[in-house]
């Protein structure tokens, strides 16, 4: 019986450069949607578009890119709310609030504010940018996309890449 270990050892040393050279293209392709959403987020003070940051994390069997915001209002901007608010998902009647300083100071009514999607906005506009990171392989294995997720107090929005080979090194 023949010693396959060198072979093996070769196998995981190619997996290993691929899952990094993956990882690498993920990250870039990070970038390029977090530049875009930065450039696309309102800005007031700038806090809402410095938040903006992507991470890639590897799993077993899927490398995952978030690029979106942590900051507790990021989803009320993009998504909107009262009656703007996206599908429906806001308060129906107007409301008013105070604020007791800077130069929104005073007491003001609403009925919302209208979305400003600037994740998703970017996540369209850069995808055939980002689509050009991999090459899917011939028989459908694997497959890359864009999705938005949206959570409470989270406006992330993800590239996902299942059993994908890289592509273009830029």
């Amino acid at each position: 019986m023949s010693d396959n270990s060198a072979f093996e050892s070769s196998m995981n040393k190619a997996m290993l450069e691929i899952i990094t050279d993956v990882g690498r293209n993920m990250k870039k392709a990070c970038y390029v949607v977090e530049a875009e959403a930065k450039k696309n987020c309102p800005v007031d003070q700038g806090i809402l578009r410095a938040s903006i940051t992507s991470e890639v994390d590897i799993s077993g069997s899927e490398i995952v890119g978030m690029i979106g915001s942590t900051l507790e209002y990021a989803p009320y901007v993009h998504e909107g709310t009262g009656i703007y608010a996206k599908d429906g998902n806001g308060r129906k009647t107007p409301w008013g609030y105070t604020v007791m300083a800077g130069k929104y100071k005073g007491f003001h009514w609403t009925r919302g504010q209208r979305p400003q999607p600037f994740l998703e906005d970017a996540k369209l506009s850069k995808k055939s940018s980002v689509e050009g990171f991999w090459e899917v392989n011939s028989n459908g294995i694997g497959h890359q996309e864009l999705h938005r997720v949206h959570d409470p107090g989270i406006c992330i929005a993800a590239i996902s890449c299942n059993g994908c080979r890289p592509g273009r090194r830029d």
